[in-house]
C-alpha cells in the first residue's frame, strides 16, 4: 500500500505541469486569454442567467456585508462582480489584460466602485507591496494554474484573516480532459487514464498541516457556438492542435457530439468539482 504521507505533493503538482507542457496538450491561460474577443465571449458566458453559476459559488462561502475579499485570478469578474454588491470591498488579482479590460467594462456598466484590481500573476504578487491584507475571505476559483502550488497556498493562507476557498476539479481532470477521453490517444499519441487521481491540492494542504474541508459535486458546463466551424476553431485553439489530421479528427468528433439547440451548436461537458476550504486558527 502506498504511503500518501511519503509523497511530495508539491513535486507531484510540478510533474503534472511539466507533463502538460512537454505534451503540448493545452494552450496556457496566458495564451488562451491574450485574445480580447475570447475574453469578451467568456465574460458574456459567465453573465448568463444573471451570473447564476457565480452566485452558486458566492453563496457557498462565509460572506458578510463587512467582508473584505481577495479574489485570485478574477477573470472578467466572475465572482468579483456579484461579490461587490454584498461585501465591503473586493481586491481582484488578474494577470490577463483582456480579462482585466472586461472586468473594468463590467464595473463601469454596473457602476461598481468597491473593486480594486491588480494586474499580476499570483506567484508574482508581493503581499507587503501589492496587497492591503489580511482579508476576511481569500478565494481562488479555477485559477490556481501556478508552477509552485505550495508557495501559492502558503501565500493564500498568510493573507487570510478568517477563510480561504479553492474551487477546483475533484479528480484533477478538467471538462476538456473528460470530453476528449475517447479520442485522446488518437489526438496526442498517448492515452490519458480515466482512472481515479488523488486530489493534489487537498493532499498538499494536509501535508502542510492545513486540514481543509472538502465538498464534491458533479457539474455541467455548456459551450455554445453559432456553427460547427466556430466550434472546431475554438476547440482547436484550446487543445493546441497544429496538424491538419488532428483538426479533421476533432471535426469528426464534434460532428457526432454537438447537438442543436435554439439555432446553436451545443457541447455539453461534465466534470466532478470540489470546494476546498479552511478556517484560519486564531
Amino acid at each position: 500500500m502506498t504511503d500518501l504521507s511519503a509523497i511530495d505533493w508539491n513535486e507531484a503538482w510540478k510533474k503534472l505541469d511539466r507533463e502538460k507542457s512537454e505534451k503540448n496538450e493545452f494552450s496556457s491561460c496566458a495564451d488562451r486569454w491574450s485574445d480580447y474577443e475570447r475574453c469578451r465571449c467568456f465574460s458574456r458566458k459567465v453573465q448568463e442567467d444573471n451570473w447564476q453559476q457565480a452566485w452558486e459559488r458566492v453563496h457557498a462561502m462565509h460572506i458578510t456585508p463587512s467582508s473584505r475579499v481577495l479574489d485570485i485570478g478574477a477573470g472578467p469578474g466572475t465572482l468579483a462582480i456579484p461579490l461587490a454588491g454584498i461585501v465591503r470591498h473586493v481586491t481582484a488579482v488578474e494577470p490577463s489584460p483582456g480579462m482585466l479590460a472586461c472586468l473594468h467594462e463590467n464595473m463601469e456598466q454596473l457602476k461598481i466602485t468597491n473593486i480594486t484590481t491588480i494586474r499580476k500573476r499570483w506567484e508574482d504578487v508581493d503581499p507587503k507591496k501589492d496587497l492591503d491584507g489580511p482579508y476576511d475571505v481569500v478565494v481562488a476559483s479555477y485559477s490556481l494554474g501556478v508552477p509552485d502550488l505550495r508557495a501559492a497556498l502558503e501565500k493564500m493562507d498568510a493573507v487570510s484573516a478568517h477563510y480561504a476557498y479553492i474551487f477546483w476539479f475533484a479528480d484533477m481532470m478538467s471538462p476538456r480532459h473528460r470530453t476528449y477521453l475517447e479520442i485522446w490517444e488518437d489526438l496526442f499519441g498517448a492515452s490519458r487514464s480515466p482512472g481515479h487521481v488523488p486530489n493534489i491540492i487537498f493532499n498538499l494542504l494536509s501535508q502542510m498541516g492545513i486540514y481543509a474541508n472538502v465538498e464534491i459535486y458533479r457539474a455541467g458546463r455548456v459551450l455554445r457556438f453559432p456553427g460547427l466551424e466556430e466550434a472546431v476553431a475554438d476547440q482547436k485553439d484550446a487543445l493546441k492542435l497544429t496538424e491538419k489530421w488532428q483538426v479533421e479528427l476533432l471535426r469528426n468528433f464534434l460532428e457526432k457530439t454537438l447537438h442543436r439547440e435554439h439555432g446553436d451548436y451545443v457541447l455539453n461537458q461534465k466534470s466532478y468539482r470540489t470546494k476546498i476550504w479552511w478556517e484560519k486558527e486564531i
